[in-house]
């Protein structure tokens, strides 16, 4: 019970919020069959111990969403049918027979019937072709950056979201999303977090060549620091300068939240590593010492290299091109 009745007191997501979400995806993904029959009020506030008019609120929304049904005297189950084409097809119809009659009752003609819903139809076609991604990152720094690379895409609307958040609650992460990015070292992982079935497309990152550069060029003896937002950040920097910058003496990564003051951290140091767009990270005294500094300001920044920056905006023309018919 516990895995698909799950909540977490310590969210700021209301907790008859987070059981619904819970219940529609495991009801969704077939977790909960059609019939099945869900604990009682009673038993699922003993479970989580929370109230049972939290419980209540729950059920009655999800009722009023279709994906449950209450029996008088027997208790609640689930109803949820996914719409089969046919179905859908019918409704459709009716749908547009009920229109054109309207339209009809007005006068119009056949073919002024047909002008004004294709002109309705392109307008509409423009207003909502947008390809919806998703982009998840396990640290600010490369989120940011993968965020800003992204919009090079044509009619991208872009979601970008924190591997640590989501891995507390994935239900933020909406079903209408075209593509779900990520690097490829968190692809399986964040598969295994979402609550519904839905594929993962894993990307490539790699350090911009000029950055790359020059980390080469520091020489034996240099002492080197590294300010970053995250831990994280900070420990790809400081593994890349092991790796190519061997000679160099290269110190533990620092955060610039902890470090308000940078004078007594600049002391001495012959380069700084920081991240591509440490502007938004830094209080104005920091900034204004990061300006003053008279060592190399490595600006570093983590972008998709050109292969997947290429698949992604030929999938992202192909789904165009399927929202358009």
């Amino acid at each position: 019970m516990e895995s698909i009745y799950h909540v977490n007191p310590e969210l700021d997501i209301p907790i008859y919020q987070q059981l619904v979400d819970s219940i529609r995806a495991a009801v969704k993904t077939g977790v909960l069959a059609p019939g099945q029959q869900l604990p009682t009020v009673q038993q699922l506030s003993d479970t989580l111990n929370i109230a049972r008019g939290t419980i209540k609120r729950a059920y009655d929304e999800l009722e009023r969403g279709g994906f449950v049904e209450k029996a008088q005297g027997r208790g609640t189950f689930v109803r949820y049918q996914p719409q089969s084409s046919e179905s859908r097809k019918e409704r459709a119809m009716a749908a547009i027979d009920a229109l054109l009659d309207q339209l009809q009752a007005m006068g119009l003609s056949a073919s002024e019937v047909n002008i004004f819903l294709n002109l309705k139809l392109r307008q509409r076609s423009e207003q909502e072709q947008q390809v919806k991604i998703a982009v998840v990152e396990c640290n600010p720094e490369n989120l940011t950056q993968m965020a800003q690379q992204l919009r090079q895409i044509p009619r991208a609307e872009l979601y970008p979201h924190l591997l640590e958040n989501l891995a507390q609650y994935p239900y933020q992460l909406g079903e209408d999303m075209d593509l779900i990015l990520t690097t490829a070292a968190h692809a399986q992982e964040l598969a295994r977090l979402l609550p519904v079935s839905r594929r993962v497309t894993p990307v490539a990152l790699r350090l911009n060549p000029k950055s790359m550069g020059r980390i080469i060029k520091l020489r034996k003896g240099h002492r080197i620091g590294i300010l970053c937002r995250s831990q994280r950040f900070g420990a790809l920097l400081h593994n890349t300068c092991l790796q190519f910058a061997e000679e160099a003496h290269v110190e533990e990564p620092e955060l610039l939240s902890e470090r308000p003051d940078l004078g007594a951290f600049l002391k001495g140091k012959q380069a700084v590593l920081v991240p591509a767009d440490y502007e938004s990270y830094c209080t104005q005294q920091q900034l204004r010492q990061l300006q003053e500094y008279k060592g190399k300001l490595i600006s570093c920044g983590y972008e998709l290299d050109e292969g997947s920056l290429l698949y992604l905006q030929e999938k992202s023309k192909r789904i165009l091109e399927a929202k358009s018919i």
